[in-house]
């Protein structure tokens, strides 16, 4: 688990990261009694199989965490991904909802602080995500531009 952890963090990953990918190999791991690499691919398959029949969701995240855990997993033991025959996730493309102008109104009108107000103004206005927006640090603005 250490050289697991040290390769998230060297491939630049977060924290919870390595806490949702070691979170659901260790629960593969519980419920066969032994580590991933050492499961027969068939076995895999059965529990991927398990999962998304269990999950109640469309997203199936907790699926796909547990397939990219056992790609790390398999990628820090120096394994190829087909050892284990794991399933390709497609990625879904949905396009961003867009709100009418009325909304955004309502929005603007119902933030009673001056900062949030400029806060949905830059996030919807310029296309900014929230961590970026959060990023943002006042004294490299120019208020002027």
């Amino acid at each position: 688990m250490q050289r697991f952890e040290r390769n998230i963090s060297i491939l630049g990953r977060s924290k919870r990261t390595f806490d949702n990918y070691s979170r659901h190999v260790a629960a593969l791991a519980l419920h066969f009694g032994k580590i991933p690499t050492e499961l027969d691919p068939e076995d895999i398959k059965d529990y991927l199989f398990e999962l998304q029949k269990r999950s109640k969701t469309t997203s199936q995240s907790y699926f796909k965490h547990t397939v990219y855990g056992l790609r790390f997993l398999l990628k820090t033991e120096g394994l190829p991904y087909s050892y284990l025959h794991l399933p390709a996730i497609p990625k879904v493309k949905k396009l961003p909802t867009i709100l009418s102008r009325e909304e955004i109104w309502r929005m603007l009108q119902s933030a009673e602080l001056l900062k949030h107000k400029l806060l949905i103004g830059l996030i919807y206005g310029c296309g900014l995500r929230c961590m970026e927006v959060r990023n943002i640090k006042l004294h490299t603005q120019n208020a002027a531009q």
